[in-house]
């Protein structure tokens, strides 16, 4: 019966060795998974209505950039372009090789608390270092 429990309290006393994490893993610097909301220095809008949005999340490389108009003078080419204008600014300031789209782009019409209609228009990038 000791030798039994002689085993078992080495066999614990290993697996709790192995799975230890190292002090310096202890002290190192947690990652970024928080989202952050950039709005951009040059939007690219020609609408003075228009505003464009980007939540970046570092950790993962994802961003959804968002387009939002005052609904009667959405256009979504121009919605589009712009977004694209604004990701390529983001990528070369971030160092990114390139993006790629995860899904389709999506667009939407909702009113504000004063019942003024407005366009939301987003896309949902992935960038590639």
């Amino acid at each position: 019966m000791k030798k039994l429990f002689a085993i078992a309290a080495a066999l614990f006393c290993m697996m709790g060795v192995s799975f230890a994490d190292e002090a310096a893993d202890l002290f190192k610097p947690k990652e970024d998974t928080l989202t952050r909301t950039i709005v951009p220095t040059d939007q690219h809008v020609t609408n003075k209505t228009a505003s464009v949005k980007i939540e970046y999340t570092p950790y993962t490389d994802e961003a959804i950039i968002y387009y939002t108009v005052m609904a009667v003078s959405f256009d979504q080419g121009e919605a589009m372009n712009t977004c694209l204008e604004c990701l390529q600014d983001f990528q070369v300031q971030n160092g990114y090789y390139k993006y790629t789209f995860m899904r389709k782009d999506k667009s939407s019409i909702y009113k504000d608390e004063n019942n003024i209609k407005w366009a939301l228009y987003r896309e949902f990038v992935k960038f590639i270092r």
